[in-house]
């Protein structure tokens, strides 16, 4: 309760001090008129004409940038909040000749409509706003000598032609183009003031940097004349750190990933495959995930080429594990074949269930076999008989009855006498067809070297010439 009296004392010397400064600003020479009267006398003689002068109305024009709400690539255009300022002479307006209280007047914006406007608009705008609140933000000044200056508080949505080739390393520019639509250079000159553009505050959006800004006129000609026109370009420069995250390094990861199935044996092709088809579809995933935030474009960007180089990567160990496969297999093939065609040489007799062989047979390394003789002993009874054989598997045989395998065989190659030669096993002929030279453990370790050396080189490409570009674009 102790601090109240001081307080109340404190809001009434405020509210005396206030009361005196609203008085000193009010306050007026003795028969000098209000502002309402001024503007009343001038508008009660006021025609809505174009201003006479001798030559044509020079308006002047500053903007001054607040904010950037955002650029999008995929709509094409850019969201810009801005101070619009014009300035034009009007000596209809003037009120020199009258007792003024001030030399300037601060007009209601509903006098705004009631005199003449340059109509300047912003032509390439697909949406421009006034902004309210919770009235609109419109100032008008006039001055004494009849000089009008009028401000508006804008949100500007314009389109953005981009080029996206260097994506994400890219730099856009985007173009706000003022002209005046109802009055042609003969009647109205647009001119950009001394600091035609000024910034509140360094514009930073989530994905682009504001470097550079610039200002230029231009005269055009149209069917009905000449026209003035202004134009403001900014230019933005993409923060790739992002892409560098969420891109580039998991594709390194990846492409690291796929090169596992190198050090795997060639008979694991269930992991091999496995490792291959999920690098691949990562690779996909990411690439699409990218792609849906961005237009829909015909040329190559740069994300696209390193994206799809990575997926060649990926696509080259499907193609080797495929290479080392067919290898293996086909290899593995011919031994299969050999195997059974020595199983053969091995079980072959003449068609008379016997075998000529050399008389040094043994001592070469061969082995005896014993085949089955009947013999008669004159009682209508068979007799056993043993003859020693020699054979290539370094055994002895003694005689007895041939299986039936034994007998099929005798009887299938009754006609195809072989030779010891033939019979002996030997070392098997290279396959052919089947690309012999090769191994699959040579592939292999050949591939674990190769494809980081290429892919090493891929990147030296690939980043001097994009990131060379990027610097000459910051140098122009």
């Amino acid at each position: 309760m102790k601090f109240i009296p001081k307080i109340t004392l404190l809001l009434l010397l405020l509210f005396v001090h206030t009361s005196q400064a609203k008085g000193k600003r009010r306050k007026c020479p003795e028969g000098a008129w209000s502002e309402g009267k001024i503007m009343n006398t001038i508008m009660s003689n006021y025609t809505k004409m174009l201003p006479e002068a001798e030559d044509s109305v020079q308006v002047n024009i500053e903007i001054h940038v607040q904010d950037m709400g955002s650029l999008n690539e995929i709509s094409s255009d850019f969201e810009i909040d801005i101070l619009f300022t014009q300035l034009w002479h009007d000596s209809a307006l003037s009120f020199a000749h009258l007792p003024a209280c001030k030399r300037n007047i601060t007009m209601e914006t509903r006098l705004l409509p009631k005199i003449w406007s340059p109509n300047t608009c912003m032509i390439n705008s697909k949406r421009t706003t006034v902004h309210a609140s919770p009235s609109e933000n419109v100032m008008v000044i006039l001055y004494e000598n009849g000089t009008v200056w009028i401000n508006h508080r804008l949100s500007v949505k314009s389109p953005c032609n981009l080029d996206l080739r260097q994506f994400p390393f890219d730099t856009q520019t985007c173009i706000l183009i003022f002209e005046s639509y109802s009055h042609n250079s003969e009647e109205v000159e647009l001119h950009w003031m001394e600091e035609a553009v000024t910034l509140m505050k360094p514009i930073q959006l989530p994905d682009f940097d504001m470097v550079h800004y610039s200002t230029k006129k231009e005269t055009l000609l149209y069917p009905n004349g000449y026209w003035d026109q202004l134009q403001v370009t900014f230019t933005f420069k993409r923060r790739y750190g992002f892409y560098i995250i969420q891109a580039y390094v998991p594709t390194y990861l990846t492409i690291i990933v796929s090169w596992v199935s190198f050090c795997m044996e060639p008979k694991a092709l269930p992991a091999r495959t496995t490792v291959g088809i999920s690098s691949l579809l990562a690779l996909t995933f990411q690439f699409g995930n990218i792609l849906k935030n961005l237009p829909r474009v015909s040329y190559v960007k740069a994300m696209d080429v390193w994206m799809l180089g990575c997926i060649s990567f990926v696509f080259g160990t499907m193609v080797e594990l495929a290479f080392v496969c067919y290898i293996s297999r086909c290899q593995n093939s011919v031994r299969n074949a050999e195997r059974r065609r020595e199983r053969m040489r091995n079980s072959q007799v003449w068609a008379n269930g016997s075998c000529r062989t050399r008389s040094n047979g043994y001592a070469n390394g061969g082995s005896i076999i014993s085949h089955y003789h009947p013999t008669s002993n004159g009682n209508g009874s068979n007799n056993r008989q043993d003859t020693p054989l020699v054979t290539g598997r370094g055994s002895l045989h003694r005689n007895g009855p041939p299986s039936p395998l034994n007998l099929q065989m005798t009887t299938f190659d009754s006609e195809i006498p072989l030779t010891f030669d033939q019979m002996r096993p030997g070392s098997p002929p290279p396959p052919s067809g089947c690309l012999a030279r090769f191994h699959p453990e040579a592939v292999d370790k050949f591939s674990i070297v190769a494809f980081p050396l290429a892919f090493t080189m891929f990147n030296l490409v690939y980043w001097w010439h994009y990131l060379s570009q990027t610097f000459d674009q910051n140098y122009q």
